[in-house]
């Protein structure tokens, strides 16, 4: 599980960023705490993961997680949870997945962007940090 907040002073919002369970969730907390969307992911997040919110406010990431699972688990394949290796960056006002890159070779347990919003950095259980250039 993990949570961000983010000022948007282009907006004049602060935005909450949420990823638990299967879905990373927004929230205005400048409006009260609203929800402004929630996004169900191609990953599942527990222990490890999380998402970020870019500065401009237009996508986020999300990367770490889980995929499969128990059909206990709700899973459409049974079979252990295996640890995601990817990040993902979606959309902010669709939820449309933008890209998907790959470059760990041990789950992703952090990320964020820089403020700027340049670049973003993903640390791995394998011990490495990556830094990922971005669109501004």
């Amino acid at each position: 599980r993990d949570m961000e907040i983010l000022p948007l002073p282009s907006s004049g919002r602060t935005i909450l960023t949420v990823a638990a369970g299967q879905n990373v969730t927004f929230f205005d907390l400048s409006a009260g705490g609203k929800m402004i969307h929630s996004y169900k992911m191609p990953i599942h997040f527990g222990q490890e993961g999380g998402a970020s919110l870019h500065p401009g406010g237009k996508k986020f990431i999300a990367g770490g997680g889980r995929r499969g699972g128990s059909m206990a688990l709700g899973a459409v394949e049974g079979g252990e949870l295996g640890s995601d290796l990817k990040v993902y960056v979606f959309d902010f006002e669709t939820g449309k997945e933008l890209e998907c890159h790959k470059g760990h070779h041990g789950p992703v347990r952090c990320l964020r962007y820089h403020p700027d919003g340049r670049s973003y950095a993903t640390g791995s259980e394998d011990g490495t940090i990556r830094l990922w250039k971005t669109d501004p």
